[in-house]
């Protein structure tokens, strides 16, 4: 790390002299000296990206290397220009491929929010804001939703996203956006909807639900699409917002899945859409 060297002011009787530079004789009972003051911020954080929650975002970010780094602070704006400090965290010293991590609970479902890191030494010196457009729409979200075949139990097979704590609903309620069944005749087990707008899509097996954070914008079926145990679906519903469910458990008799709804319309985060920005010049 480069250092500044600041030279005491030392007596004014002192005697200059000449060795290799010009210095001054300073009295053995003056305890004044040359002083190495460090004056120089850590690199800015690396790799700031967030992860979509209910009621809650998570920001990581890579560690930094400097022997002196102290720790880091966490700022949120409603753009991607103006950012309010939320945090100030203390390195908890990860190894450089792991990632530090902020969790904002101080956020509501369905507001957008952008999010830059700082790096500080032990010394106070502080790096610039992180360059990364780093923003999330947290959204609610909710766990072990059971539906059953359509043709056995028509009452508990469907699901309205926008009321999702209704739990399973009738596969022909006017709400319903989705529906699950068998198909006797091939023994492939479905996701359906006969809205003719819900559109649906598989983006194939994932162990983590966090896993996919932002669904796709475009490539969704309508009517049905086979339905697999551990995979996640992006959802396109009637009212036009986007949501996700994964499939845990999957028989010939029932479905269960965990799911996330984004409550802002059009916002594939699950990300929004890039905000147009201000002409700055």
């Amino acid at each position: 790390m480069l250092k500044k060297t600041v030279e005491l002011i030392v007596p004014f009787f002192c005697v200059i002299f000449v060795v290799t530079q010009i210095g001054c004789y300073i009295d053995a009972d003056d305890d004044r000296d040359l002083v190495d003051v460090d004056d120089d911020p850590p690199a800015i954080p690396r790799g700031v990206r967030t992860i979509t929650g209910d009621e809650y975002v998570i920001i990581e970010w890579y560690p930094n290397g400097e022997n002196d780094l102290k720790g880091y602070k966490v700022w949120r704006g409603e753009d991607d220009i103006n950012f309010d400090l939320i945090a100030e965290i203390i390195s908890s010293g990860t190894e450089e491929n792991d990632r530090e991590q902020y969790k904002d609970t101080d956020v509501r479902n369905g507001s957008t929010y952008f999010y830059a890191v700082t790096a500080f030494d032990v010394n106070g010196n502080e790096s610039e804001l992180s360059p990364e457009e780093a923003w999330d729409t947290p959204r609610p979200e909710g766990r072990n939703i059971t539906l059953d075949d359509y043709q056995l139990a028509p009452e508990r097979s469907g699901f309205d996203f926008s009321n999702a704590f209704r739990g399973a609903i009738a596969w022909n309620d006017r709400e319903t956006d989705v529906y699950f069944g068998l198909e006797l005749a091939t023994n492939i087990t479905y996701l359906y909807s006969d809205n003719s707008k819900t559109g649906m899509q598989d983006l194939g097996y994932h162990e983590n639900f966090d896993a996919i954070d932002v669904v796709p914008e475009f490539g969704y079926v309508k009517r049905f699409v086979e339905i697999i145990e551990g995979h996640i679906y992006a959802i396109y519903t009637p009212d036009g917002n986007y949501a996700k469910i994964h499939v845990r458990i999957l028989t010939d008799e029932s479905v269960e899945f965990d799911w996330a709804y984004q409550t802002e319309v059009g916002n594939i985060q699950l990300a929004p859409a890039k905000p147009k920005r201000e002409n700055s010049n």
